[in-house]
């Protein structure tokens, strides 16, 4: 408790003026829009302006003199399950070297957002106005769209990269290196602890996707300035990854593995985590009856389990038939009516209020895609998972969720066969033996080698909430960390494509 007020005094007792901040987050996906959401919250409850370009509001928010809205939601078509060019379609298994498929249209939202005319009439607020920003907010991806919009709308100002994701994109270009013999890629299912090959291919990855990426991204950027501000406008993309000053990851060395970072490179933990709100009264009920226990499955907003194939469907529903009196099931399940052979003990809906639900004392385990803020939450409040990684990072979240011994893995290949899906969720159940070794050897902390999975996943809460990398949206550490980047706009040394071949030298 010392400790969090501490940090709070230093973080906001200096009585620093208001700024003025303008945050462009165009993904269309809630899972991402979280943890901005929850920045944008504290800072302007400290009293700064906030100019918001998001698909989702900040409820509470609404009619605050201090939060602008620019309302893109309509970008959430372009996440879908139709099948079209430039709809970004998550309903089937992405293999990591395929991931390009995916960005291509992914690079194209934000362009439609700034022709959209809520986004119009805010620029023209700008400009009347001649508003001018003290520091920009961009998703990490989509740097080259913000860096250009900000230098077409405003004066220079510090950029800062955030992210949703273990590693930021631009850790590489502001002077961070990966040491890609013991540092996997969040896209690869490896640990920290890879074979030859594995580095070799882990550094092969690695280069083609920051290549890639930072290619299709910035080419998507320059097409569209050119295209509608004139050819010269394309130069508004020059330069922009090398301009980021801070860079904010929502993640920390208990979701994925210590790395090297620079110091404007911060590990800021997962801000969207709260105090839950109250269940629906149904919810409630249906958790309060389990006698045994309930299991939540749950695929995450872009992942549906409507698009499960049949026979991965029919597998998991005979499952939880067998299971013995006293067990219920809560299974996010987007389309209408019941699920094909639905049993008694299945509860369908078709939204979650997630955190809620993790935070029952019923629920023992957490079936999963392996989104990086379901890893976050179940390990908050303790509950063992069991994680089907489809695509993006979700293979690396996994991979650490596994090694941490809080959870285990099932394939989308392997959800066909019944006897694999049925021991894998009996192990996570039953047989807690696997989890005990993550921390038999943290004695401090009361662990010993009767401690249920629960148990195990609190302490790794606790670590998340009062260790040395503390949570950091109620500590102040992002704020602290803006703050830094306004009054000294921080320089850092740039890309170097040379470290990336030196870092053969250690594989």
């Amino acid at each position: 408790m010392i400790q969090r007020l501490i940090f709070f005094m230093v973080a906001f007792g200096s009585g620093a003026g208001a700024f003025k901040i303008l945050v462009l987050y165009p993904t269309p996906s809630f899972s991402h829009q979280r943890p901005i959401m929850a920045l944008t919250e504290k800072l302007v409850q400290l009293g700064h302006q906030v100019f918001a370009v998001s698909p989702n509001i900040v409820l509470g928010l609404e009619g605050n003199e201090n939060y602008t809205y620019v309302d893109v939601s309509f970008s959430y078509e372009y996440f879908s399950d139709v099948k079209t060019d430039d709809v970004v379609n998550f309903q089937r298994e992405i293999p990591k070297w395929g991931i390009k498929d995916f960005m291509v249209p992914m690079a194209e939202i934000p362009g439609k957002q700034f022709l959209s005319e809520p986004f119009k009439k805010f620029k023209k607020r700008v400009e009347s106005e001649k508003l001018k920003f003290d520091v920009v907010i961009v998703e990490s991806l989509c740097i080259p769209w913000g860096c250009g919009m900000l230098r077409l709308l405003s004066e220079a100002a510090p950029i800062i990269s955030m992210t949703t994701v273990a590693v930021d994109h631009n850790e590489n270009h502001i002077g961070s290196r990966m040491h890609l013999s013991f540092v996997p890629t969040i896209l690869s299912p490896y640990t920290d602890r890879m074979s030859f090959w594995e580095k070799l291919e882990n550094w092969i990855f690695y280069s083609y996707f920051l290549s890639m990426s930072s290619g299709v991204f910035e080419s998507a950027a320059r097409r569209f300035f050119k295209d509608n501000y004139g050819a010269e406008a394309e130069n508004l993309v020059e330069g922009c990854w090398s301009n980021v000053s801070l860079v904010l990851v929502t993640s920390n060395p208990l979701y994925f593995y210590p790395r090297l970072l620079a110091p404007n490179v911060v590990e800021v933990g997962p801000l969207h985590l709260k105090s839950p709100p109250a269940l629906p009264k149904n919810l409630q009920e249906w958790l309060d009856g389990a006698e045994k226990g309930v299991i939540y499955f749950c695929l995450g907003g872009n992942v549906k389990s409507k698009s499960l194939p049949e026979s991965a469907r029919d597998n998991f529903v005979k499952f939880f038939q067998e299971l013995s009196p006293g067990y219920r099931v809560l299974w996010k399940w987007e389309a209408d009516g019941k699920i094909p052979g639905q049993s008694p003990n299945i509860l369908t809906q078709k939204w979650m209020p997630q955190e809620s639900v993790l935070a029952h004392p019923k629920v023992k385990i957490f079936i999963m895609q392996g989104g990086l803020q379901s890893f976050q939450e179940a390990v908050h409040y303790g509950v063992p998972t069991v994680g089907i990684p489809w695509y993006g990072d979700q293979r690396g979240v996994v991979a650490k969720m596994v090694d941490a011994k809080i959870g285990l893995r099932l394939l989308p290949e392997e959800l066909s066969k019944f006897e694999k899906v049925k021991s894998t969720l009996e192990a996570v159940m039953f047989d807690e033996r696997f989890i005990f070794a993550a921390w038999m050897n943290w004695r401090g902390a009361g662990n010993d080698a009767h401690s249920s999975a629960r148990e195990l996943c609190r302490i790794r809460s606790l670590v998340t909430m009062d260790g040395p990398l503390p949570m950091a949206a109620h500590h102040g550490a992002p704020w602290k960390s803006i703050k830094a980047a306004i009054r000294h706009r921080p320089s850092h040394p740039g890309h170097n494509n040379e470290w990336r071949w030196a870092s053969m030298l250690w594989l």
